[in-house]
């Protein structure tokens, strides 16, 4: 009669349609959406994930900030992102359909926005981590990606980067330095961490070509 259906049984332990804690997830993007302030010229990548247990979050991946000026962590975390998703090449904007909230409709609907496909809809791993605002005046915490990893090989941006590397390391180091710290408040009174993109920094600077031969995919 039965036939086990794995997401089906995942999904019956999920009690929150939204991650609301710190931790490992294995998902994918459903939306990767370019977006641009024509007011300030500021760019950056919106981003829905949901989890293989049916748990989702929202994230915002500034790019650059008014007159063009670019913003380096977010330029690391998408090559981050890129390396795990094992992607070379990511192209222009392209209309893709995905499901937005309608604030006017109260529901969602489906939209064509400026995308990028090739980040949506394959298996990736996000560390989460929690995350007050500076500005936020109820303290509610939000989820940021503290780092991505390969949904198969659990190896993060730089080691799937290394040649030498055999076996994955470095995540759980994150994954303690995440469970010593689940929220980061970002709020004058509240306590800092240190920038999530240091284990990426080193290679996402660097043009495609400086690095071209070294890719493993």
């Amino acid at each position: 009669m039965f036939n086990l259906d794995p997401n089906a049984a995942r999904a019956a332990d999920n009690k929150s349609a939204f991650i609301d804690e710190a931790g490992k997830y294995i998902g994918t993007f459903t939306r990767a959406e370019y977006m641009e302030k024509p007011q300030t010229g500021s760019t950056g990548i919106g981003l829905n994930f949901k989890s293989r247990e049916g748990a989702e979050a929202q994230f915002y991946v500034n790019l650059s900030y008014q007159h063009g000026q670019r913003n380096k962590g977010g330029h690391e975390l998408v090559n981050a992102i890129m390396a795990c998703l094992q992607l070379r090449h990511v192209g222009n904007p392209q209309p893709v359909t995905v499901e937005k909230w309608n604030a006017e409709s109260k529901q969602r609907e489906q939209v064509s926005v400026p995308g990028f496909p090739e980040l949506m809809g394959k298996p990736i791993g996000l560390l989460i981590q929690m995350e007050i605002e500076k500005n936020s005046e109820k303290g509610l915490p939000r989820p940021t990606i503290y780092a991505p990893f390969s949904a198969e090989s659990e190896k993060t941006a730089s080691e799937i980067l290394d040649p030498n590397c055999r076996a994955p390391a470095k995540l759980e180091k994150m994954v303690q330095a995440v469970a010593a710290k689940p929220i980061r408040d970002n709020r004058p009174a509240g306590a800092r961490s240190a920038p999530a993109g240091d284990d990426y920094a080193a290679y996402a600077g660097q043009s495609a070509d400086s690095y071209d031969e070294s890719i493993p995919f």
